[in-house]
């Protein structure tokens, strides 16, 4: 997926991926009520990366969306990444801890859940604490299972 940086036109790649919290491996399936770590990856375009101060950071959130019966919630803590002058690339690690993913066959509103979640994780910039107009988005390209314990 992509950033997008305002009105300057420019764009840049953003990605993230869903971490076995045991492992540190890319996982499909995961154990429900274990923490996870998502992994979210981000360029800034060369360009802009000397415009980015000390001042400057971003906001990054990651949700799950049910596939079929089940929970669409943010996951984890919205979290921050401080800006670096001429940093092109980034890499931040959210711990989701505690896990509130249901598993397979769990009941949530009187439904069995499917267990079956896409994460998608969203970055937003900021100017001293104020939201710009730069924002972008990533989805772990597999559909996430978590088991029942």
């Amino acid at each position: 997926m992509a950033i997008e940086w305002g009105i300057t036109g420019f764009s840049s790649d953003m990605s993230c991926k869903v971490l076995d919290n045991t492992t540190l491996a890319p996982s499909n399936v995961l154990q429900a009520g274990a923490p996870f770590q998502i992994e979210i990856r981000w360029k800034v375009p060369p360009a802009l990366a000397s415009l980015i101060s000390a001042g400057d950071s971003f906001r990054l959130r990651a949700y799950a969306e049910s596939v079929g019966p089940g929970q669409e919630i943010q996951v984890g803590a919205t979290e921050i990444e401080p800006g670096v002058f001429n940093k092109l690339d980034y890499v931040h690690t959210m711990t989701v801890s505690p896990n509130p993913l249901l598993g397979e066959g769990v009941a949530f509103s009187g439904t069995p859940v499917s267990g079956i979640y896409n994460i998608m994780c969203v970055l937003q910039h900021l100017n001293g604490g104020v939201p710009t107009g730069h924002s972008g988005l990533a989805e772990y390209a597999n559909t996430v299972m978590l088991k029942a314990p």
